[in-house]
């Protein structure tokens, strides 16, 4: 028994007669007589009385029209599932904060054209902050974002990673001489954060508040190279996740001792329809474990 055979047999009940059929189905009337035939000898039973008048349907005829109406129906939804798949749904939007896109997006991309050869991945570049707004209002198919370890994000999410937050600063700076340090050690110190829709810049600007101090903020910007730059040059130090920045002779990397770690999580609305792809995608990274992560976090979870 074949879909198509399915088709014409039910094409053929719809007309009563092999003439108008073979005309609806661009097929001869002996290729239809021939299916019957088939059908019949397949199953053992007759499914057409042949009348002077046409076609009749036997009991069993009946039957088996009822029982393939479904099957087509639901042939034809999966059939147009798949086109949409193909022409529209085969591009997802995902919104990556600019340090966690240093991070994961290499991998997450290798990670999706593999297992979705020829579809798409639109990556918008903005803060956590924004990132979770554009989630909720659909803007956005999904999105990877940093938050605090004990306050997970409103929305449905998967919990990725956790990474220390660490203090960049020229290997000049007296700083650079310890191993560690504390916000308050900071206080004054030039600093080039994020932007202000990062996590990040809000969280470092949080402590600072909770210290009575206010951060001396002389650039904000999501422009990672930049912020090298100016590390490197000794203008300012930064905020940043721990191997954002590749080891350099000229930073100093330091952790910092009151500043807990922070989680990374993949968010989606569970409130709105996504696309086959864009639910695929988020099956896919709660699956990946450690070939997206490995080598990043502080501890997988």
């Amino acid at each position: 028994m074949k879909l198509t055979q399915l088709k014409y047999f039910q094409a053929i009940c719809k007309y009563g007669n092999l003439t108008r059929a073979s005309r609806e189905l661009h097929i001869s009337q002996s290729s239809l007589s021939g299916i019957i035939k088939e059908l019949e000898e397949e199953f053992g039973v007759l499914l057409f009385y042949r009348l002077s008048r046409g076609l009749v349907l036997t009991k069993e005829g009946e039957f088996f029209l009822q029982e393939i109406t479904g099957l087509l129906d639901h042939a034809d939804q999966v059939t147009e599932h798949m086109r949409e798949l193909k022409d529209t749904d085969q591009v997802v939007t995902l919104g990556v904060p600019p340090m966690l896109s240093v991070l994961f997006f290499p991998r997450l991309l290798a990670l999706f054209q593999k297992e979705f050869p020829g579809a798409r991945l639109e990556l918008a570049e903005g803060g956590s902050l924004a990132n979770e707004a554009e989630v909720a209002d659909g803007s956005l198919d999904a999105a990877m974002i940093s938050c605090e370890a004990g306050n997970p994000p409103e929305s449905a999410h998967w919990v990725l990673c956790t990474l220390n937050i660490c203090f960049y600063v020229n290997a000049a700076d007296p700083l650079a001489k310890r191993k560690s340090l504390r916000m308050a050690d900071t206080a004054g110190t030039p600093l080039a954060l994020l932007g202000e829709d990062s996590f990040l810049t809000s969280c470092v600007d949080r402590n600072y508040q909770a210290l009575g101090k206010k951060p001396n903020v002389v650039l904000n910007t999501n422009q990672l190279a930049a912020v090298s730059q100016i590390i490197r040059g000794g203008t300012a130090a930064s905020f940043l996740f721990e191997n954002v920045l590749p080891p350099e002779s000229d930073v100093a990397v330091l952790s910092v001792e009151d500043l807990p770690p922070v989680q990374v999580c993949l968010i989606w609305n569970e409130g709105r329809k996504l696309s086959p792809c864009a639910v695929q995608f988020i099956q896919m990274v709660k699956s990946a474990g450690s070939a997206l992560t490995s080598g990043l976090s502080t501890g997988l979870l």
